[in-house]
């Protein structure tokens, strides 16, 4: 999500970092580092809010064999990911939202479709990115938990969980209880300020990890607002079993 708009929010005085000295990690290399942690040669993975498989393209470009299960509940996006994806047989690809309970909610269709959310934009929003954030339209869509999913197609184990659900990272993850007691590396998007209505913030993720006995390993792609006010940024967790083996 965050790489196709990056110009447009440069437009918009959002200021986005780069590396120097090792001092900050930049948003292109979170996938190498899932991948690093990991371990495995043919990772399984949990893709939501896959919107136009950037995701995909950037693992496979690292790890070929790895296998993925692609959430996507905007029906054109998930329409096109199926044509885009339709001579791999590890790309699988689900037109539903992920969330903590089962059922139906209204999609968010925002001006700029990356910013698609279960929730409504907040009335405050940051003005760096109101118009992206912008409703034009809604679409009824499914939602299903992790843990139901992983059971209907019979995985045992998930490797990695990668969620990018524009402000409700935080429910994906409580549906993903029994889950992510086998996954070994999470990467999440989390919010430092309100975007979306309701949205859990960076405290509550870092607290609903540690209760999953996950450990912060870093933040890389953070991005500011033109007042210098944390917005958003990608957090990388690991599972505290496997913390030893990657100092």
């Amino acid at each position: 999500m965050k790489k196709m708009i990056k110009n447009i929010l440069c437009k918009f005085g959002i200021i986005i970092m780069k590396r120097s000295s090792r001092i900050y990690l930049p948003e292109d290399e979170s996938y190498r580092i899932v991948l690093d942690l990991c371990s495995n040669e043919k990772p399984v993975v949990i893709d939501g809010g896959a919107h136009k498989g950037s995701t995909v393209e950037a693992f496979f470009k690292i790890c070929p064999h790895a296998e993925f299960h692609c959430f996507e509940p905007d029906t054109v996006l998930a329409s096109d990911l199926k044509i885009k994806f339709i001579e791999l047989n590890n790309v699988f690809v689900v037109n539903k939202a992920i969330g903590d309970v089962p059922g139906n909610a209204m999609l968010n269709i925002n001006a700029s479709r990356p910013t698609n959310s279960l929730l409504p934009t907040a009335d405050n929003v940051s003005s760096n990115i109101e118009q992206l954030c912008q409703t034009i339209e809604q679409q009824e869509v499914e939602v299903i938990t992790i843990d139901a999913y992983c059971e209907t197609i019979g995985h045992s184990t998930i490797d990695i969980i990668k969620l990018d659900l524009q402000g409700y990272d935080y429910q994906a993850l409580l549906g993903a209880a029994k889950t992510i007691k086998n996954v070994k590396v999470v990467l999440t998007e989390v919010l430092f300020t309100e975007i979306y209505k309701g949205s859990h913030l960076f405290p509550d993720i870092m607290n609903v990890m540690a209760d999953y006995g996950f450990k912060l390993y870093t933040l890389s792609g953070i991005h500011y607002g033109n007042s210098n006010e944390l917005l958003w940024a990608d957090a990388i967790f690991i599972n505290q079993r496997i913390i030893n083996n990657h100092p």
